[in-house]
């Protein structure tokens, strides 16, 4: 018999958001939307009166809800993803055994708040330590899904003050113009044409993420239509990209159709026939890590260019933002919201998009001096 709620969701102006408190057997709990309008005053009533119906559930130690969870992120995502959250629950939450064999009831925010001051006291960044705090959250939201009990409230977990925040490099200019006039390295002590070097241009002119880039099929480039369909992952395996933003499709500048040319002759002079924009040496399709090892151990390192593939993405976006509008420059990137094909195809390219690759053949015009 579902207990009956008297109480409603009230705003918080202070917090922005709906809360209401309820209580069953003697435990009280807070359920939250930020959600504005009755849209969210009824998502919180509604997760109160999902709770009080669930009746009493299993009190579980917190180890078996988190191989529970665990479990049901591996069955229901790509594997970098369980990988990533069973690496941090592993590091950070099974080894402390005060933590991990608690009930999930008695666990308290204060207990959650020490394991993330500790990661902060290893010397770990901000953006780690957030990630940690994050994936916890991610639990607490299945957690939500089967009716556990908990007491932790994740809107007071802080992330230590003094956390380290990564500095982000860029290549500099000086470095761009060796990057855009030569395509050789010293390998072996040998001069050595790079294979990649089309990719590593691309990447600073377009600022598309290196799992994007050797992800893109010949069919995806529509002259000057460039549509991210997919991406790869370190592990190798094809995934719809980063987020749901990352599927999107732009209009490219002269200067990344003149390196897809660039590219496109210098397959065609070694003989090498591939479905893909950006082959491996053998036309099968190019591992995100080879593309990354060969900057990183030869044509970066020869030429002083100590940045790493996403810093190159960090380059374009550094310096497209001095011009372009930041909604403009967050759909070119993939952070803003999705473009369907069709209305890029058709109105957008003779508006925004086209706007953007003009922008960007200016900059570039600028730095490259062309």
């Amino acid at each position: 018999m579902a207990k009956t709620r008297t109480a409603e969701a009230l705003w918080i102006e202070s917090r922005q958001r709906w809360q209401i408190n309820v209580q069953r057997d003697g435990k009280r709990r807070t359920f939250v939307s930020s959600t504005p309008g009755r849209r969210g005053k009824r998502e919180a009533e509604t997760k109160a009166d999902e709770w009080l119906d669930a009746g009493q559930p299993d009190d579980m130690r917190f180890d078996v809800a988190w191989g529970e969870y665990v479990t049901q992120v591996k069955d229901n995502t790509r594997t970098s993803n369980y990988k990533s959250l069973d690496s941090i629950g592993r590091t950070w939450f099974l080894s402390d055994e005060k933590f991990c064999k608690k009930k999930l009831s008695k666990l308290t925010t204060k207990d959650l708040q020490t394991i993330i001051t500790s990661a902060g006291k290893s010397g770990l960044s901000r953006r780690t330590i957030k990630n940690i705090r994050d994936k916890f959250g991610s639990f607490l939201r299945y957690a939500d899904s089967r009716h556990w009990e908990y007491s932790i409230e994740m809107e007071y977990i802080q992330i230590p003050t003094d956390a380290k925040v990564e500095e982000k490099k860029i290549i500099q200019p000086d470095k761009l113009k060796i990057l855009f006039s030569t395509d050789l390295y010293i390998d072996h002590g040998k001069p050595t044409q790079c294979f990649y070097i089309h990719a590593y241009r691309f990447l600073v002119v377009t600022g598309y993420r290196r799992g994007e880039l050797c992800g893109f099929l010949r069919e995806d480039y529509q002259k000057p239509v460039l549509t991210v369909n997919r991406a790869i992952n370190e592990l190798g395996e094809v995934t719809a990209g980063k987020n749901d933003n990352a599927r999107r499709t732009n209009v490219l500048s002269q200067h990344a159709q003149k390196i897809l040319e660039d590219q496109e002759a210098m397959l065609k002079a070694r003989g090498i026939i591939s479905p893909w924009l950006f082959p491996a040496p053998d036309g099968g399709r190019l591992s995100p890590t080879s593309l990354y090892s060969t900057w990183r151990k030869g044509y970066g390192k020869h030429h002083g260019m100590d940045v790493s593939l996403h810093e190159l993405r960090h380059t374009f976006v550094t310096i497209a933002k001095l011009e372009m509008p930041e909604a403009l420059l967050k759909d070119v990137v993939g952070h803003g919201a999705s473009m369907d094909t069709f209305g890029v195809y058709g109105h957008e390219i003779d508006g925004d998009k086209q706007r953007a690759a003009d922008i960007i053949d200016n900059i570039f015009n600028r730095i490259l001096q062309l």
